[in-house]
């Protein structure tokens, strides 16, 4: 019996996630929270994390270049090196998303109110979580260092959690 291959359009995610060992920070560059700074575990910057709001996103990491992009109505897609690296659309409400990763199929929940997001494995095991504080300005991830697909799941959850939230404050302030 032959082993499993390896995804290959996972192969570029490889290296950062073995850096990050299964955690990162993001944190606010500037005043408007659209760029992020990735942070490891020791708090060095390893990449960037560029929010454009609800049509997408752009990472870079390295060697690592991303962008995510609103391809549809309530559907995303992550494509890096011209391969769709997941996609992911809503279940329902803003809140609740299927993410298909890796040949893997995550459901995740959305909680603006405790400024979390979490993805859950087709195992049932949690495979990604990020959370932030009350300003957006800062936001901790972690996600399951055996599981290839976890890491770009973390990475769009943090993109679609700061969106949605700045989304929300933008319409709170402008219905006062």
């Amino acid at each position: 019996m032959s082993p499993v291959p390896e995804d290959q359009t996972l192969a570029p995610w490889k290296g950062l996630q073995e850096t990050l060992a299964g955690s990162f920070v993001a944190r606010a560059r500037g005043l408007l929270a659209t760029d992020f700074a990735l942070m490891d575990p020791e708090s060095r910057e390893i990449g960037r994390l560029r929010i454009y709001g609800p049509e997408g996103a752009a990472l870079e990491a390295g060697e690592l270049e991303a962008r995510i992009e609103h391809t549809a109505p309530r559907c995303y897609a992550m494509l890096a090196g011209g391969a769709r690296i997941l996609s992911a659309k809503t279940a329902g409400s803003p809140d609740a998303m299927q993410i298909r990763c890796a040949e893997h199929v995550y459901e995740a929940r959305l909680t603006l109110l405790r400024n979390t997001a979490e993805a859950i494995s087709p195992a049932g095991e949690r495979a990604a979580r990020v959370a932030g504080g009350l300003t957006n300005r800062r936001y901790e991830a972690a996600f399951d260092a055996d599981d290839a697909g976890s890491l770009p799941v973390a990475v769009f959850l943090l993109y679609r959690l700061v969106a949605l939230r700045r989304g929300a404050y933008r319409v709170g302030a402008g219905g006062g």
